[in-house]
Order: C-alpha cells, then sequence, then structure tokens
C-alpha cells in the first residue's frame, strides 16, 4: 500500500511540477533481472528512473544514516533502499557482492556508472562495476538517461527547480552478445564503451535542444 500511495504521490510531482516524458521502455528486457545504468548528475535521478521503471521495482543502495530518520527509513525500505554502512560505502567488493545477491534473487538494479554526481553538469568517466556485475551475473545492462536533472536539481542546489525532465532507456547489453574471443578486460570495456556512446549521444541531444 505504502509502494502504491508513493507511487501516485510521485507521479503527481513528476508529471506535474516537471512534465516528465519518457521513451524507449518498451527496450527493456521482460522476466527477467537488468541492470538500470543511469547517468547521474542529481539526487533526482534515483527516484525518476525507479518511478519510470514501474511496475517493476529498482534495488538500490543508500546511506545507512538516512534509514535512522523516523518514518524516512521506512519509505526507503518499502522503495526497494538498502541500507550500506561507510564502511560498505568505501569497499566496491562488498557492494559489488551485494548487488549480486540481489540480481540472483530476481531484483533489477539501479546502478550509476559515474559512481557519483557530477559538479559541473559534465559526463564523468565509467567505473568498471556496471561490467564486471553484468558480466558475472548475465543480467543484461539497460543504459538510461535521466535528462534534465542538472538544471532541475544540481548539486549546488537546496530544492528542484520546475525544469523538464525526460529519462530515455537505450538497448539493452547482453553479455552473451560479446564477442567470445574477447578477454575478460576487453569484454568489460566493450559494455562501459556501449554505455558511453549512449550517454554522449544523448548529452549531445541535451545541449544542443538545452543550450548551456
Amino acid at each position: 500500500m505504502l509502494y502504491q500511495i508513493t507511487r501516485f504521490i510521485v507521479s503527481i510531482y513528476f508529471t506535474l511540477y516537471h512534465r516528465l516524458s519518457v521513451s524507449g521502455k518498451e527496450k527493456i528486457p521482460q522476466n527477467i533481472p537488468v541492470i538500470v545504468a543511469s547517468n547521474h548528475a542529481s539526487y533526482l535521478d534515483p527516484p525518476l528512473v525507479g518511478y519510470t521503471f514501474c511496475p517493476r521495482v529498482l534495488k538500490f543502495v543508500a546511506w545507512e544514516k538516512l534509514f535512522k530518520v523516523p518514518v524516512l527509513g521506512t519509505y526507503l525500505r518499502k522503495m526497494g533502499a538498502v541500507p550500506v554502512s561507510p564502511e560498505d560505502k568505501n569497499s566496491s567488493a562488498a557492494l559489488l557482492r551485494m548487488v549480486m545477491g540481489f540480481i540472483h534473487e530476481n531484483y533489477s538494479v539501479y546502478i550509476c556508472p559515474e559512481g557519483h554526481r557530477t559538479e559541473n553538469g559534465e559526463l564523468q568517466p565509467l567505473e568498471g562495476g556496471v561490467s564486471i556485475l553484468s558480466l558475472k551475473t548475465g543480467a543484461p545492462v539497460v543504459p538510461a538517461w535521466a535528462g534534465g536533472t542538472y538544471r532541475a536539481m544540481s548539486p549546488h542546489m537546496k530544492f528542484p527547480r520546475p525544469r523538464k525532465l525526460y529519462v530515455v532507456y537505450g538497448d539493452p547489453i547482453f553479455p552473451s552478445d560479446i564477442p567470445a574471443e574477447l578477454t575478460e578486460k576487453e569484454k568489460r570495456k566493450y559494455i562501459l564503451d556501449k554505455i558511453e556512446m549512449f550517454y554522449r549521444k544523448m548529452d549531445a541531444e541535451d545541449r544542443k535542444k538545452y543550450p548551456r
């Protein structure tokens, strides 16, 4: 019930305040867990992509301190968030094991390959965890572009502005489609290159439509 109520409230917020639009959702593979790899420009990114992924639930990790806040902690758990300690947060191996567990339990997961929010609106180098996760579990990576979130709520803003938001899902990247003759390192790079190509394409389109 909490999930449905939250979804209704979030729907009103994103639809009326941010004029949300979604495209490419039909590309998301059904009936199997996927890794949604989104760009990261704002705190709005996880709830935005998570909402557009409905009715399926995305698992993601969040700082454990947030779960100690009354009501907020319960809300985050209901939304699919899992608390991580500072020790786990600083341990890529621990996070990798945790997220692999989600996928083995048939959950789809949300990951930001850039690692943290951009400070200036520019794309950041991608970290390799998403490709390792995909290769180890066999789950396809679905690139996602959260557009407009930096304009709506950059790291320098305290409150979101009423800017247009949109989410575009790209073609899924299946580990089984990667040429078998490639080394493990080359396979990881293959996945990251595909994600980066999608990000740069979307970033160029965004800049053309919304000059900075």
